[in-house]
């Protein structure tokens, strides 16, 4: 008979894969806080998306010049630009699905990450650059679900970036 002999060994091993990353980079504690969260965030996407892309904006203008929101009638006005809405309704919706339905399937996080890097390769987007709109990201949502915050979620918030950002070496 092969296996644990009690149940004791079985429940310290369940507890250490519990707090220990597997290879999308987040523990089970982590996965479980970032769900919940995203659950909240993804409630209205449109007006998270255009508020990190507005901060992003404000604290990187050198990063307008990789996009083309000519598209909006919109003149001046970056938040009212319906080009910057549907860019960063796109994001959030590829932010979503893998949180949603990446984290639990790492093959399929692997694979839509590789899709991300090549279709923004062409434009020469850098680790560096995923980092600070990763930064936005994670400092608009934290801040936008205060009463849930806790040293688990912004972990969880870190690694999934940072696992984001690391598909660009």
């Amino acid at each position: 008979m092969s296996g644990p002999t009690s149940l004791v060994g079985a429940e310290e091993e369940e507890q250490t894969n519990y707090h220990t990353p597997d290879e999308t980079g987040l523990t089970k504690s982590q996965k479980v806080a970032l769900i919940a969260a995203w659950s909240i965030v993804k409630k209205d996407l449109v007006t998270h998306g255009r508020n990190i892309f507005v901060i992003f904006f404000e604290e990187y203008p050198q990063y307008l010049d990789y996009f083309d929101f000519s598209a909006s009638d919109a003149t001046g006005d970056l938040g009212e630009n319906r080009s910057l809405h549907a860019h960063a309704l796109n994001v959030m919706n590829f932010i979503g699905t893998l949180i949603d339905y990446g984290l639990n399937d790492p093959d399929l996080l692997k694979c839509s990450l590789a899709r991300l890097v090549r279709n923004h390769r062409r434009r020469n987007v850098t680790k560096e650059d995923v980092g600070a709109v990763g930064g936005v990201i994670m400092r608009y949502c934290l801040k936008a679900l205060e009463q849930h915050r806790s040293k688990t979620l912004e972990d969880a918030f870190g690694a999934f970036l940072g696992t984001v950002a690391a598909a660009f070496e």
